[in-house]
């Protein structure tokens, strides 16, 4: 009557009836590691470090070398950030929305004291928040001319914010003013943002009119005077540099020295290398509310309450937006991971995808049906990546849970894993995935031990009701768990010790299913009608 033979495994297809299925893929794929086409588990995580209880988010800080003496960012919300573009930064600054106003850290605000970040600076530079007040002390000679006068905060990292503009005085030539009434820097928590000094600008009659001259920095204070101090040639180039707005959220790093970030129905972006600038003219407006950002290559993929955009272009003030033509509302902002090759997000429907590996579509449709999908309750998926691989963890009710699914390769089915975990974070680096389990920060894939990996393979039917009485696991180590499963029930469960063939109990029957759960690596499972025929094998 011939020989079944099962292998390589492929992962599970729960839309199509079990008959319907290709020999390769199964009902059920659990904690399987798909690398080699065996049967394979994945190995536990290596608790790594503890954190508070209660955190969504982690972070690491910094990822210059491949080193697991780190620190992590931790934090009850659900924040994005993102590192400096900076090649020389040394202090490993990191810029982070969605616990507050948008903020920034460094090694060295971070780190006073856990948890981390201990301490922060509100994003931004804030434009003098009153009029200063000019007296006039040196007269001038010659013609009158009207006088204008700007000032600006500017932070020990160097970055300068909008200016407050004052006068005219009218004057003639040479005159010297005392500046008085200058509005000290904001100074509650966060708000200092490094303020240390003030710069002064002022125009000048016949050279480009309406245009401010630097004449100097002077220190943070109360009044000042321009007396002596002379034009440069430098502009001021900062009149639009405002601070974030304070609603941004999903902070996501572009190209060419650009951020992006959600505020209300738009999409904003910030200077060129300023991620203090985010002037309000750069934004793209959306028809359905934004609510998750991702990108691959140079392209911005805006997710919303409705259609997709996709948004391009090599700067702020130049980018170009399009509807995508495919209905995917995003219903989790976490579970949205970009790729290289294009961006996966969480939808009612399915997992979907948008990028340069074939046309908008969900990758979960031919595997799941939509009561399947719903089951996982996507609007709580957690999205991270590992070895090209999309993770999904979500609760369903019953506890935390996970899945993964190659998004380049769908049709390889869905796998899913026994656990699943509050937070997750991939180093770019080491491109290596870590998970939070409780208060537990945990190495992917790195333990000394292995999970238990099962697969069940599609209804093989017969052409006739006949007997499948033996059969052999072809395997790397043993014990291996071999269940046979005749009509829908689970008929004989054996504890397979080595490679060579056992006899499984008689009776026809045309419909067979086979469960192999392993600890080890499983390359092929053989059953067949009679032991001549599974030597033959």
């Amino acid at each position: 009557m011939g020989t079944i033979r099962l292998g390589p495994f492929l992962g599970a297809y729960r839309a199509p009836h079990p008959k319907l299925l290709p020999d390769h893929v199964g009902t059920i794929s659990e904690n399987h590691w798909p690398e080699r086409g065996d049967l394979r588990p994945w190995r536990v995580p290596l608790a790594h470090t503890t954190i508070g209880a209660s955190k969504k988010t982690i972070v690491m800080l910094g990822r210059d070398a491949t080193s697991d003496t780190i620190y992590w960012l931790e934090w009850t919300t659900v924040v994005h950030a993102v590192r400096s573009f900076r090649a020389d930064d040394t202090t490993k600054r990191t810029y982070y929305t969605g616990s507050g106003p948008p903020k920034v850290t460094d090694n060295i605000l971070a780190l006073a004291g856990a948890p981390f970040p201990t301490s922060y600076r509100d994003l931004g530079i804030p434009k003098p928040a009153g009029t200063p007040i000019l007296t006039e002390t040196t007269p001038g000679t010659g013609e009158d001319e009207d006088r204008f006068y700007a000032l600006t905060y500017i932070s020990d990292w160097f970055e300068e914010g909008p200016p407050v503009v004052f006068g005219p005085v009218t004057c003639k030539p040479g005159a010297e003013f005392d500046i008085t009434s200058i509005p000290a820097p904001p100074s509650g928590p966060g708000e200092t943002r490094g303020i240390t000094n003030m710069r002064l600008y002022r125009t000048v009659v016949g050279e480009n009119s309406g245009s401010f001259f630097l004449l100097s920095d002077v220190p943070t204070a109360t009044s000042t005077t321009d007396a002596a101090l002379t034009p440069t040639t430098t502009l001021l180039e900062s009149a639009l540099y405002y601070p974030p707005p304070t609603d941004l959220k999903n902070l996501l790093t572009l190209w060419n020295g650009m951020m992006a970030g959600i505020s209300g129905k738009s999409v904003r972006y910030c200077e060129i290398f300023k991620p203090h600038a985010w002037p309000a003219p750069y934004e793209t407006l959306c028809t359905d509310t934004p609510v998750a950002l991702g990108a691959y290559q140079q392209n911005l993929v805006i997710l919303t309450t409705g259609k997709p955009r996709l948004v391009s272009g090599t700067s702020p003030e130049a980018m170009d937006d399009v509807p995508i033509e495919f209905i995917a509302a995003c219903v989790s902002a976490q579970s949205v991971v970009s790729f290289g090759h294009g961006v996966c997000w969480a939808t009612s429907d399915g997992l979907a995808y948008v990028g340069s590996a074939g046309a908008p579509r969900l990758l979960t449709a031919d595997a799941m049906t939509l009561d399947d999908w719903q089951a996982l309750v996507p609007s709580t998926i957690i999205g991270c990546q590992h070895a090209g691989l999309y993770f999904g963890f979500y609760n369903d009710g019953a506890g935390l849970k996970g899945f993964f699914l190659d998004p380049l390769r769908p049709e390889g089915g869905i796998h899913f894993l026994t656990a699943g975990y509050a937070a997750a974070f991939f180093d770019e680096l080491s491109e290596q995935m870590y998970v939070l389990n409780g208060t537990s920060v945990q190495k992917w894939n790195a333990g000394a031990s292995n999970m238990t990996a099962r697969h069940r393979t599609k209804v093989y039917r017969l052409p006739s009701p006949d007997q499948m009485l033996v059969a052999k696991v072809i395997a790397d180590t043993f014990p291996v768990t071999f269940t046979l499963i005749r009509e829908g029930k689970t008929n004989w469960v054996k504890s397979v010790a080595n490679k060579w063939g056992f006899v499984m109990p008689g009776g026809l029957v045309d419909n067979y299913q086979i469960e192999i759960s392993t600890t080890g690596a499983v390359q092929g499972v053989v059953f067949a009608g009679h032991m001549e025929e599974l030597k033959q094998s």
